[in-house]
């Protein structure tokens, strides 16, 4: 609300509830109703000219009462319209409420106001991602380059402003980040015996002596390895939890594995960066762990029934490899040779831009050598099967990777194989034959698969 205030353009002037005035705005709301609160979720700042404001004293207080039981950032009041001044009685009612009140001047649009935060939120939400992403690739270089698990916990406590606590699975203190952080340790005891009886990685909150305290499992599976402990006296935004979570799964990894596999989680890591397109991220940890990129064109290998051993040994291959939710990810260049496993599912070559797509279609061209007990399948050879894909975007990329020969036999010659105009029928009714022959013959020569059965048509 304050941030809303301070943008001059605006000329808006913060009147009562200063008490509340840094409170986040979530969403502008508009309107004129006596009780709009049953129509609101709560952080919207609503604007109203008063048109139904209630003439009473009593009736104004109550108004600001429902605003302020729904949970609401502040209000915004035009004046000039149907008030020339905000009334006393909605002020005093809304300083009592701790609500803050925006007067707004005629020359400033509600449009205007609900343009403003839309924008701030935007740029807001992407700073956040910026954040998320540069705290991940900081704290994955601190787990790396670290003597010990010292130099994450550092880190963590400075991107957050914060202490930390890193205790053993007995609750036993093995770090802290200040050490006269380890005075909060009694604090946390009874959230650490509730944490104990659920599944890691888990999570759990409190305040004391001032503070807001999170408190994270380190773990995974059944196997509890740790607890994480971090604390401040504001509390932790969604960005900061996310921050923690990301220190979360690295000292899990340390504190469970040896570095040799840990290495395999980092360019597990590295490699789901990738996918996800976030390729500045993916950079930066590349060189630490040694990997190279292939060059374009690259295929998206997705595979089952492999050994153990074969990540490592794609990796010793230049291979960038990895399993990701259980699923072993290979990215290799169109022209590799493939590695070994029960079954293979490879994507249509593709550049860095469309690995996301071409994920989709290794597990596709996976799910059909599964299905065939074939060892290779290959995304674009599949003509056969769409029936029994019920997903919308799976048939959608089958049928457009099929059609992709025919369209482009229609950009580069002449033709339309993708459409039968009406002329196309006229020949064989003059010769007598079936308007489908005159089509086959140069459709059979264009797409890479046949079409002698009624499958392959199909």
């Amino acid at each position: 609300m304050s941030e809303l205030a301070d943008i001059t353009r605006l000329g808006l002037v913060l009147r009562a509830g200063s008490a509340g005035a840094d409170r986040l705005i979530s969403w502008v709301h508009s309107s004129e109703l006596t009780n709009p609160a049953q129509f609101l979720s709560g952080s919207e700042l609503l604007l109203t000219t008063g048109l139904a404001l209630p003439s009473s004293a009593a009736g104004q207080a109550a108004y600001v009462r429902k605003l302020a039981d729904a949970g609401l950032a502040g209000l915004g009041f035009g004046i000039e319209l149907g008030h020339d001044e905000i009334p006393s009685p909605l002020l005093v009612a809304a300083d009592e409420a701790g609500l803050p009140v925006l007067e707004e001047p005629h020359r400033t649009p509600f449009i205007e106001i609900s343009k403003t935060v839309s924008h701030v939120l935007a740029d807001r939400n992407s700073a956040e991602a910026r954040r998320i992403e540069s705290a991940c690739n900081a704290l994955t270089t601190a787990a790396m380059h670290a003597d010990d698990l010292g130099g994450l916990v550092t880190w963590l406590t400075a991107e957050l402003s914060c202490w930390a606590l890193l205790l053993d699975p007995r609750g036993r203190l093995t770090h802290a980040e200040p050490a006269s952080a380890s005075r909060h340790g009694p604090a946390v005891a009874d959230d650490l015996d509730r944490l104990r009886a659920t599944r890691p990685p888990s999570s759990a909150g409190c305040s004391a002596d001032g503070q807001a305290i999170a408190v994270h499992s380190l773990g995974g599976a059944t196997k509890l390895t740790g607890f994480l402990v971090v604390g401040r006296a504001r509390t932790f935004t969604t960005t900061d939890h996310h921050i923690t979570h990301i220190a979360g799964s690295l000292l899990t990894i340390a504190l469970t594995q040896a570095k040799p596999v840990a290495a395999v989680r980092l360019r597990a890591t590295a490699l789901k960066l990738l996918l996800d397109g976030h390729h500045a991220a993916f950079a930066d940890l590349a060189d630490p762990l040694g990997v190279t990129p292939p060059d374009e064109p690259v295929v998206v290998v997705a595979a089952s029934g492999h050994s153990p051993s074969l990540v490592d040994d794609c990796a010793a291959s230049g291979l960038l490899a990895g399993e990701i939710d259980g699923e072993l990810i290979v990215i290799a260049p169109s022209s590799q040779r493939l590695p070994a496993a029960r079954h293979l599912g490879v994507s249509a070559p593709t550049g860095w831009g469309g690995l996301d797509t071409a994920r989709q279609q290794a597990r596709i061209a996976l799910h059909e050598a599964t299905r065939h007990g074939a060892a290779v399948s290959r995304f674009d050879e599949l003509g056969i099967g769409l029936l029994h894909h019920l997903d919308t975007n799976e048939v959608l990329q089958r049928a457009e990777a099929m059609l992709h020969p025919l369209r482009r036999h229609d950009t580069e010659r002449r033709g339309d194989l993708v459409r039968l105009p009406a002329h196309v029928a006229v020949p064989p009714r003059a010769l007598g034959s079936r308007r489908h022959r005159a089509r086959h013959p140069p459709a059979h020569a264009a797409p890479p698969y046949g079409q002698g059965s009624r499958a392959d048509r199909l």
